[in-house]
Parts: C-alpha cells; sequence; structure tokens
C-alpha cells in the first residue's frame, strides 16, 4: 500500500520525519519549498495527504489550501499545516480551511497526526482512485 504525499515546507528536514512515521505505507514524497510550485503540483497529482507550512514564500500555506478546496483533484485530500507559532488567527484559518490538524514545527504533535492519518489511510484501501471508480481494478 502506497501513500503519496505532497509536502510544501522551506525546511527540507521535515521529510525524514514524515517517512519515518509513515514507513508502513511505504510513502512517496513530493517535496517542494515554495507554495507556488506546491499549488501547481496538487492542480495536476492526486494525493492522499498534504503537509503544508503556512509560511510559505510566494503564497501562503492558507492560500494554497484555499484555492485547492475551491478547485482541484485535491479538493478533499487531509492536510496537516505545519505552523512556526499557534495562535488563534493560525487555528481559526486551519479550521474554516478544513485542515486535519495543526501542529507546531518539530514538535511531538506532528508525528500524532501523521499517525492518525496512516490509520485513515490504512482504512480507506489503497487510493482515492478506488473512491471514484468503485469496483475498478488498477491490475
Amino acid at each position: 500500500m502506497i501513500m503519496k504525499i505532497l509536502v510544501i515546507n522551506r525546511q527540507k528536514e521535515v521529510i525524514g520525519q514524515i517517512a519515518a512515521v509513515l514507513a508502513s505505507v511505504e510513502p512517496v514524497i513530493r517535496y517542494y519549498d515554495s507554495g507556488l510550485d506546491g499549488l501547481l503540483a496538487a492542480r495536476i497529482e492526486s494525493f492522499d495527504l498534504i503537509v503544508c507550512s503556512t509560511d510559505l514564500p510566494v503564497i501562503t500555506g492558507f492560500e494554497l489550501v484555499r484555492s485547492l478546496r475551491n478547485s482541484s483533484i485535491n479538493k478533499s485530500t487531509p492536510v496537516i499545516f505545519l505552523a512556526d507559532e499557534l495562535n488563534h488567527k493560525t487555528t481559526y484559518l486551519s479550521h474554516i480551511l478544513g485542515a486535519a490538524a495543526t501542529v507546531k514545527l518539530n514538535d511531538e504533535q506532528l508525528e500524532g497526526a501523521l499517525q492518525k492519518q496512516k490509520v485513515y489511510f490504512e482504512s480507506k484501501g489503497p487510493s482515492q482512485f478506488q473512491d471514484i471508480f468503485p469496483g475498478y481494478s488498477l491490475n
């Protein structure tokens, strides 16, 4: 079972954390360090999880997810926001955008949020493709 993850963050080290926690679902991670590049990738490729920093160059993580929620193949893909600081504004915006979680960068909460998404992914099946075309086999 392979989990496709889009990571948009300026710190490439976060990929190692994500890969370690999600090793059992063989994560395929696409990494971008700018919001615009991440947005373009999310418009053409389907993902099982998006891990996105709130503070990105070019467009913010909030703007990126708002755009995906309005018009994208990843309209309902779970999102974990990574924030330098959790405050009322960050929490409110992530809630409005339907984020699965908002955690501080390099915090133990990231591991917990990733574990929850791993359980969700394992329970829902091999890919979003099966949700769209039930009964169709990729083999």
